[in-house]
């Protein structure tokens, strides 16, 4: 059986070559003798053309989309050998099926879109190929459904929008968009929905200033975003400032000035003590407390209330406030009508500093002094409550007027401190040694005392206890 099989195909090779080569001229010369002619389908796209003619009318396409991806059946009628060539893709591609919108041009759009059907033509290729007739014979639909809009273009303020947080220790200041504002174009009912556009940029761990070129993005009322929408410019550039954080204390204003006679600053009050500021790190260093401009209090004769605005002080140290709304500190003077009133210190009164006890001291008048103050505090002050004192700290024999030096509580002044006349002298061994022993008398009668009170309070106790243990035990 091998043998057979072997002898087949290996004997009378050349005739054998020769009858299929024959076999294949004879087919072809058939088929291009016989070709029959077929009807071919083929799927197609839509093409659009003439947009811009719509839209120097102020109309738009809707859904221009949905068209551009619409299937449409061709049927085309030719012969077998051209469909074939006509199914390559360079030459399928080149079959168009066509929807002019300048036929649209003429219609009138009023506040809502407008659903009309426009004819869609077919524009086959000329492809060079012997006997290459073929025809259309009719495709599917042969219609679009087009919606058509108002093109409307109207601008719109452009919003920053920060995603993320800037690193611990830093913050970020108020973000600065390259534009204001956008022009927006598309078809009425889509431009109509957008609420706001954004230009978006990530700050997350930023430790220094952030400046990029971002795409715009326009969403709804419901934070969707809106698409099939042009804007004149796609890109904008968005800088956020990103710098160190510190904490300032505000210094308590000072006041300058005299108020009218017959009033003393009460209190003053300002807010806030504290603010939030971002700047370098240099400049952060150089201040801890932030020091206000003196406030003139002439000639105020009621509460009154000032605002200091520290933003051009902040900026003379290289410092930004973290939140501007606080840019104003507000101050307020509290005042009160004054009295005077005189009091009578006698010497028994007036403290002597630098006393010795060799010297003689002589205070040879009263002295009176005015205080100013309220009607109320006034009234409370007693002598008890004055602390007048004169110092003979180095001084010799002699007289001397020396000023007193008198405090006062509260808010109480002293109109000026009065001056004291003063005599000097030594004393002699006589009077020292009298006095010596009127102190050591007055010692000795104290611990006396002492003792017979001590003696006393111990028998008293003593008492006590043996009356304690008489008593029975029940």
């Amino acid at each position: 059986m091998y043998k057979i099989i072997k002898d087949f195909f290996t004997s009378n090779l050349y005739w054998k070559a020769l009858s299929v080569l024959m076999a294949i001229v004879l087919w072809f010369v058939v088929m291009n003798i016989n070709n029959p002619t077929e009807i071919k389908t083929f799927s197609l796209n839509i093409d659009i053309i003439n947009e811009k003619k719509l839209e120097e009318k102020g109309m738009v396409v809707l859904n221009e989309e949905e068209l551009n991806n619409q299937k449409i059946e061709v049927k085309i009628k030719g012969t077998r050998t051209t469909l074939d060539v006509l199914n390559k893709k360079e030459n399928k591609d080149k079959i168009k099926l066509i929807l002019d919108l300048e036929q649209l041009s003429s219609y009138n759009i009023l506040d809502e879109p407008l659903e009309v059907i426009a004819s869609l033509k077919a524009d086959m290729p000329t492809i060079a190929y012997p006997n290459n007739n073929f025809e259309i014979v009719g495709f599917y639909p042969n219609t679009a459904t087009v919606y058509l809009d108002k093109l409307i273009t109207i601008p719109k303020k452009i919003h920053s929008k920060l995603v993320g947080n800037v690193k611990d220790g830093y913050a970020y200041s108020n973000a600065e968009v390259s534009s204001e504002y956008v022009k927006v174009s598309g078809a009425k009912s889509i431009v109509d929905k957008i609420v706001s556009i954004y230009a978006e940029v990530d700050i997350d761990g930023a430790k220094q200033t952030i400046e990029e070129k971002v795409k715009l993005i326009a969403y709804d009322k419901q934070g969707k975003l809106v698409e099939n929408v042009e804007f004149n410019t796609e890109y904008v550039t968005i800088k956020v400032p990103v710098s160190l954080q510190g904490v300032l204390e505000i210094a308590e204003p000072s006041l300058v000035g005299n108020l009218q006679t017959g009033y003393i600053i009460d209190s003053v009050y300002y807010e806030p003590k504290k603010i939030e500021v971002i700047g370098d790190n240099n400049s952060l260093k150089k201040i801890t407390k932030l020091i206000l401009p003196d406030i003139d209090v002439t000639n105020i004769k009621e509460k009154t209330k000032y605002q200091v605005d520290i933003q051009p002080i902040l900026k003379r140290l290289n410092l930004r406030l973290k939140n501007p709304a606080n840019s104003k500190i507000n101050v307020v003077i509290n005042i009160k009508q004054i009295k005077t009133n005189t009091f009578n210190i006698p010497p028994e009164k007036i403290h002597i500093e630098g006393y010795t006890e060799t010297l003689n001291v002589d205070i040879l008048n009263d002295i009176n002094i005015e205080v100013l103050g309220s009607s109320e505090e006034l009234e409370e002050l007693t002598l008890d409550n004055i602390n007048c004192s004169i110092d003979i700290t180095g001084l010799e024999n002699g007289e001397y007027k020396l000023q007193a030096n008198v405090i006062l509580p509260n808010n109480l002044k002293v109109v000026s401190n009065p001056i004291v006349d003063v005599k000097l002298s030594n004393k002699d061994e006589s009077e020292i040694t009298t006095q010596t022993l009127e102190i050591t008398e007055t010692i000795t009668e104290t611990t006396e005392t002492t003792t017979e009170t001590e003696t006393t309070e111990t028998t008293t106790k003593n008492e006590t206890i043996e009356t304690t243990t008489e008593k029975p035990i029940s």
